[in-house]
């Protein structure tokens, strides 16, 4: 049974060392948690994740995390996220990334399985990525669709290089250390040996699978069993309809030896290229035919096709002999107006396009990359603008032109992508009850969390902070946390004891009251049998000088003063008595 990691708090509405401030959680993992920031030194939007507590408990994996940092900082590449600083807070080991405005593969797949040209674009940028980070010798071991993100240009970039490690040398770990996710696990990592830049192709095939089949080729749940079943078994055949490019590219990059499988990811991203040039076009032809006694006329109209038809192969006509010259002027003549009747019709019906004109295909529904890819194989291009919609993030809520009208060759379209739902700007809580803050939040479509706080001075049950603070703006359903006041109660502040010599203790209060609780005892024989002269007390205020109170310390245990001075500082001033006494007192502040 998996053991559930510590709950860490939420962060937003902090700011790091002063510099990155957070916004909204934006992902979560094992390692840390990732939040929207802002560097406010720059003026740059970035990525911020900040690591769990208990990993950065060891010295040497902090180490370890911060080398890496430092060696994924120097891999450039536009596929790559980049990473621009790493620090430490109070809050917690830290670094700042480049901010990818878009959504993950995993976020896309929830939709179901990509068409295969899709698949097999995304397959390739995702290798040309991961082929820099091999020429440099770092291998990332954690390929799978939650770390690779689509832009909302349909730029592919992969990020979270968290256990990545160089491909040789003393950074791959303990021998049998397993790393990575079990479901997108190489049979080599499986069984704790060391990775190569074949162990990454084998993560980017079973993403591709995942893309051509909906599902991963393993689903088991056990950790134990997906292992099991990426060291032994042959995945499932792909869907029927997958071109065999592409699944010969899966096979291969899914062998169980990594010998057996591409060498690196610049292999596999050369054989995606040749996949795609390698995919037949077919075209059906529409034939009208007119032939004279003398000549062969052809008139014919081809169409590119996507529907997998044969070209229908144009059949020649031999000329005939005609010994009847008259027939042969009146034939002609009847086959010019046919041609000229023909034509007009066309013309008149819309179907004839001018030389290089194109159909534009219904776009809506679709993502970037499926936009751009589409676009084009027709000879079109894409101009994006983005829109807040209700539509899922990143899919295509409108065009222009209209689809089935018909534009030029190399026309431009311009598509407007789903932003999501406008952002919620976060209202002004602090001074609310509980209840009226949570239902303002629901109300604006957000969530909340609420924690009660200590608040001297506040009518119990009123919102004392805010994080995010007011004005913010998150996404729908975010979550907004609420310090709440709770009842003020007896908390103990400080303690002291003597025996016999003169003590001095000033403290703070927090509360409108507050109580000292002393115990006392005589060590010996009081001076005379029926006088003691034991210590005695002053109460003062150290910032003006006035006396409080002052009283003598009764014999006895649990003897109690309440005084109602207010917040503010205090002093308790013992004064040691003639007699052997000994004795001790506690002050609990009421808040």
């Amino acid at each position: 049974m998996p053991c559930a990691m510590p709950h860490t708090a939420l962060l937003s509405g902090r700011a790091l060392n002063g510099r990155y401030e957070l916004d909204a959680v934006i992902g979560e993992g094992t390692f840390g948690r990732v939040y929207r920031g802002r560097d406010l030194r720059l003026e740059r939007a970035v990525a911020i994740k900040v690591i769990k507590p208990w990993w950065t408990e060891d010295p040497n994996w902090a180490k370890s995390f911060e080398r890496e940092a430092q060696l994924m900082a120097r891999v450039s590449h536009a596929g790559i996220v980049q990473i621009y600083d790493i620090g430490y807070a109070d809050e917690g080991l830290y670094y700042v990334a480049e901010l990818v405005e878009g959504q993950s593969l995993s976020a896309r797949l929830r939709a179901g399985s990509l068409a295969p040209p899709e698949a097999r674009d995304i397959a390739e940028q995702l290798c040309r990525a991961l082929a820099q980070a091999h020429a440099k010798r770092v291998v990332h071991r954690d390929v799978k669709p939650a770390n690779v993100l689509i832009t909302a240009e349909g730029r592919v970039k992969i990020g979270d290089f968290g256990i990545a490690r160089l491909a040789e040398g003393t950074t791959d770990g303990a021998g049998g250390t397993i790393v990575g996710t079990p479901r997108y696990m190489a049979p080599e990592q499986a069984r704790g040996r060391p990775t190569t830049p074949a162990t990454d192709v084998y993560g980017v095939g079973v993403v591709l699978y995942e893309m051509l089949a909906g599902r991963p080729p393993f689903t088991e749940r056990a950790a134990v069993e997906l292992a099991l079943r990426h060291v032994s078994d042959p995945p499932p055949p792909l869907p029927t309809g997958t071109p065999p490019a592409l699944a010969q590219i899966v096979e291969r990059a899914l062998a169980k030896d990594p010998a057996d499988r591409y060498p690196g990811a610049q292999q596999m991203a050369d054989a995606l290229a040749e996949a795609d040039a390698s995919e037949p076009r077919n075209r059906t032809v529409d034939t009208a035919l007119f032939t004279d006694p003398s000549e062969e006329l052809t008139v014919a109209r081809v169409a590119e096709r996507g529907d997998g038809v044969a070209p229908t192969r144009v059949k020649r006509i031999s000329p005939r002999r005609n010994v009847n010259p008259a027939e042969t002027k009146r034939y002609r003549a009847l086959l010019a107006c046919v041609v000229v009747i023909v034509l007009a019709g066309l013309v008149a019906g819309g179907i004839l396009l001018a030389k290089g004109s194109v159909r534009v295909p219904n776009l809506r529904g679709a993502t970037r990359a499926a936009v751009s890819a589409r676009l084009r194989k027709l000879g079109l291009e894409a101009s994006f603008a983005t829109a807040y919609s209700h539509a899922p993030l990143g899919l295509a809520i409108a065009q222009s032109p209209r689809a089935g009208a018909n534009v030029s060759d190399g026309s431009t379209l311009r598509v407007t992508l789903s932003g999501g739902p406008p952002p919620v700007p976060v209202p002004q809580l602090v001074g609310r009850s509980e209840s009226s803050a949570e239902a303002t939040l629901q109300q604006a479509g957000l969530n909340s969390t609420a924690t009660s706080v200590p608040s001297p001075g506040t009518t119990p049950g009123i919102v004392v902070r805010q994080s995010p603070g007011a004005g913010a703006k998150l996404t729908p359903r975010s979550t907004v946390a609420l310090s709440v006041a709770e009842s003020p109660r007896w908390r103990p502040l400080t303690s002291f004891s003597g025996d016999g010599s003169g003590h001095s203790v000033p403290f703070q209060i927090r509360g409108t009251r507050w109580q000292m609780v002393s115990n006392m005892s005589y060590d010996g024989t009081c001076l005379l049998i029926f006088v003691c002269s034991g210590p005695s007390v002053q109460v003062v205020n150290p910032t003006t000088g006035a006396t409080v109170d002052q009283f003598d310390l009764a014999g006895g245990n649990g003897q109690t003063q309440v005084f109602k001075t207010g917040p503010g500082l205090y002093e308790i001033k013992i004064r040691a008595g003639s007699d052997s006494a000994s004795w001790s007192i506690g002050v609990d502040d009421y808040y």
